[in-house]
């Protein structure tokens, strides 16, 4: 349509509609109603010059390559604003109690309040807090250009705006530990929900295939059926179907139809394609049951490997909460590192395969190992284990049964120190309403799923520790083989847990799995550390992640979904 010709028939139209409407009306409501046309005409007058209408169709253009904003009630400016504020006092709130909860725990906080002045006054909560408001502010700012500015594509929007925000803000935080911490979690958890996303992503692939293939054949068989239905006139309908019902007619008709009980093409490329599609199908719901439960697994072994192999590598502070949920704190005080890494010096020297030779007592061999001294105090006069590793797990005992159940014992009130508070947090938190509803079931269930939690960590510290003598029994050695194979095999315990935590237990070992296998490699000079790799690692894995949320939220649990939302709210 001309450009020019465009205000007549507006024009006409108008005319047109006031015409029609003064019909129905007063005198009085049709000049009120009159003039409330002419008022509305010469609007139009202003804007319906061409120039202006082309201006329109510039902008109407620059609109369909554009995505709009879901900040409602809020300009952009106000959404980046708010959103910087928010998480500048939520991270500092955060940083200040967690800094002042070990001070509460061991009742110093009410002695020494000065302790909770030092951490507010902190460059490091200030920093931590800045790292956060800088992080999603950015995003919110930059996802927001990207719609206006950019692409049409959101996909593109929030993988720009999740990478450039975690470039930007992961170097405001000045603490090196801090940082490799928080990027090692994000990349984690951007390479768990990025590989449920292409799963997703190839189940509806299979599932379109499918469906495509039914609905040929369904076209295939409503055109059979039509056919049937035009029978020729020269041909007399038989009496046996004029008296039948519309209803038994159509049954007899579909009997014709059908190929093997289902609507499916027939013919050898449909069947080929559809067992494929199926099979595939299984072999998908089988890879989503059993990875948590391998990852886990291949974790766990990693793990063991550096436990025994590589003990500086791990940081103190894990080191020191295995030892005492092992118990080994108790046997070697302060020197449990010692102890593990006494036993894999001597699985590395080989000599003997581990055994303590014939008629030499336990305590006379540990004298001669290098770290003596550590590993002394513990041992037993008169007795004689096979294997060194069972002298220093179980140094009271022989048996490697008893040792088990010892460190089961003092396994299990370590976990449930940890996962009691941890369950009633969650409870309080998130899970308020069925607490209120029925305070009896909730807290029954939280003392079931304690207890179920802290035999998963019982059982799988027990086998990692004490797993071996019954490996080095079987294979009649120590060897380094039968260590792996015991972290392989203590991954399995997290089968005792419920299925829904399975990938969170085995996502936090794999992070530590991933951080220590780094390490261990950094230590025997394969690779080297990388100058800048965490921010590069930050700024990928938050470009993955912001892309998953905005675009397929579905992929991301509920829980950690809500948590995303929390934070980053709705963009």
């Amino acid at each position: 349509m001309d450009v020019e010709a465009a205000p007549y028939l507006l024009d006409s139209f108008i005319e047109a509609i006031a015409r029609l409407t003064s019909y129905a009306l007063t005198d009085r409501e049709k000049e009120s109603v009159v003039r409330g046309f002419r008022q509305f005409h010469q609007r139009l007058e202003r804007i319906s010059s061409s120039a202006s209408l082309r201006q329109l169709a510039i902008e109407s253009k620059r609109k369909k390559h554009s995505v709009e904003c879901q900040h409602v009630g809020k300009t952009c400016v106000q959404n980046c604003t708010r959103g910087f504020i928010k998480a500048f006092v939520v991270g500092y709130a955060v940083k200040c109690g967690i800094d002042a909860v070990p001070h509460i725990v061991s009742l110093r906080l009410f002695s020494k309040p000065q302790l909770l002045l030092r951490s507010l006054k902190s460059k490091d909560t200030l920093g931590f807090a800045a790292f956060l408001s800088t992080l999603i502010g950015a995003y919110k700012g930059i996802l927001c250009a990207m719609r206006k500015f950019g692409t049409g594509n959101d996909y593109v929007n929030s993988l720009v705006a999740g990478a450039l925000a975690g470039l930007v803000s992961i170097k405001i935080d000045r603490s090196r530990s801090r940082r490799a911490a928080v990027t090692l979690y994000m990349v984690s958890r951007a390479l768990q929900y990025g590989v449920v996303w292409i799963f997703n992503r190839w189940s509806a692939g299979l599932q379109a295939e499918e469906d495509q293939l039914r609905g040929r054949s369904l076209k295939r068989a409503h055109s059979a059926v039509s056919v049937s239905q035009q029978s020729p006139a020269s041909k007399p309908t038989p009496r046996g179907l004029q008296a039948m019902s519309p209803a038994a007619s159509s049954d007899v008709l579909s009997h014709h139809v059908r190929w093997d009980d289902s609507a499916v093409d027939n013919s050898k490329e449909a069947k080929r394609r559809m067992l494929h599609i199926d099979r595939t199908k299984r072999v998908l719901r089988w890879i989503r049951a059993c990875a948590p439960t391998a990852l886990m697994s291949l974790s766990c072994g990693v793990i063991v490997y550096v436990l025994f192999f590589h003990t500086d590598v791990l940081p103190r502070g894990y080191l020191n909460f295995l030892s005492r949920a092992s118990g080994y704190e108790l046997l070697y005080p302060k020197r449990a590192a010692s102890a593990l890494k006494s036993v894999g010096s001597e699985v590395m020297r080989g000599t003997g395969g581990g055994r303590i030779p014939p008629g030499m007592g336990t305590k006379e061999y540990i004298a001669t190992l290098p770290l003596a001294n550590d590993l002394l105090p513990a041992a037993k006069d008169g007795i004689h284990h096979d294997y060194v590793a069972c002298g220093i797990f179980h140094p009271g005992t022989t048996s490697c049964t008893r040792g088990v159940v010892s460190t089961i014992l003092q396994s299990l009130p370590v976990a449930m120190k940890v996962y009691a508070p941890l369950n009633a947090s969650v409870l309080l938190l998130f899970k308020r309403r069925q607490l209120l509803a029925n305070p009896r079931r909730a807290l029954l269930k939280l003392l079931v799923s304690s207890l179920r939690s802290s035999a998963f960590f019982a059982l799988m510290v027990t086998y990692i520790i004490n797993g071996s003598c019954f490996v080095r029994t079987l294979l009649g050695r120590d060897t380094l083989t039968g260590y792996i194979i015991t972290g392989l095999a203590g991954g399995l315990a997290v089968l005792v847990e419920q299925p829904s935590r399975r990938i969170e237990l085995a996502m936090y070992c794999f992070l530590r799995a991933l951080e220590n296998a780094w390490d261990v490699g950094v230590q025997r000079g394969i690779w080297r550390n990388v100058r800048h790799a965490e921010v590069a690692l930050f700024s990928a894995a938050m470009g993955v992640l912001m892309t998953i949320y905005q675009n397929d939220p579905s992929t991301i649990s509920l829980t950690y979904h809500s948590i995303l939302t929390r934070v980053f709210g709705k963009n």
